[in-house]
């Protein structure tokens, strides 16, 4: 009779999501998952906040160019886009920074450009259509804060620059004691962060004597941009999917079971 593996027990720790994919996708696989968020996603709802996005919206065919940051930026700017259009303007090109965002706007029939190697604002820069931009009307769907190196490096090259943004990002330690027992009781086997960003949460939540806990676990993370930042705080045993699409995550951590459970 041939040895089944135990479960893989894994530490996702990014914030809760409508239709996360990437749970979906382990379902049914040999793995025990802990959801235990270290950020929160909260959409702007301050009056001066909300006006601004409605001018956004309002006078989205002045624009020619579209960009999404996120999966968030875009579930809720569509939703935004479908209150005040029927029919979404004619002559805006839409962009996404990655694979996973695209696909929020493919599921609804928007074509959508995406960077052709590295998914993240650098790859979406060295699109042929990104190059020439000068006189054009840029919209950037966000979360409040995070880099400015698109808005930047777009003025630079001509285009007049807008950004709406749609949520911010907040640290939260409520599952901080729930991811210290699982460290404490040695019941984790890969962590899993889809960006830079939620491993500083992640540090910023959990007492400083589970550090060496946590950098000692092997860390699933989207891309080379992100195990960069890992490297950089202690991180070493990493497994680096091609990007942060469900799918791409899901094989990633599988293969990674398979070789090594």
């Amino acid at each position: 009779m041939v040895p089944t593996q135990d479960p893989m027990r894994v530490l996702l720790v990014r914030p809760r999501q409508q239709d996360d994919e990437f749970i979906a996708g382990l379902v049914g696989k040999p793995v025990e998952l802990y959801h235990c968020p270290v950020m929160e996603i909260v959409p702007l709802a301050e009056q001066l906040q909300v006006e601004a996005i409605k001018s956004s919206i309002h006078n989205f065919d002045r624009y020619q160019i579209a960009i999404f940051i996120s999966r968030t930026a875009a579930y809720l700017g569509l939703d935004w886009l479908k209150s005040a259009w029927h029919v979404v303007p004619k002559g805006v090109r839409f962009y996404a920074v990655g694979k996973s965002t695209a696909w929020v706007l493919q599921q609804n029939h928007i074509p959508v450009e995406t960077p052709l190697n590295t998914y993240d604002s650098e790859g979406l820069l060295n699109l042929p259509s990104l190059q020439n931009v000068t006189g054009k009307e840029v919209l950037i769907f966000a979360g409040k804060g995070g880099r400015r190196l698109l808005e930047d490096t777009l003025e630079q090259r001509g285009a007049s620059v807008h950004r709406c943004d749609l949520y911010e990002r907040c640290v939260t330690a409520k599952y901080a004691l729930n991811i210290q027992a699982l460290l404490s009781n040695d019941e984790v086997d890969v962590v899993v962060a889809h960006s830079g960003e939620l491993l500083l949460c992640l540090f910023a939540v959990v007492a400083a004597e589970y550090h060496q806990k946590l950098l000692s676990l092997p860390l699933l993370v989207p891309g080379k941009r992100v195990a960069e930042l890992a490297v950089e705080q202690g991180f070493r045993k990493l497994i680096i999917a091609n990007s942060a699409l469900p799918s791409d995550m899901v094989s990633a951590i599988l293969e990674w079971y398979s070789d090594n459970g």
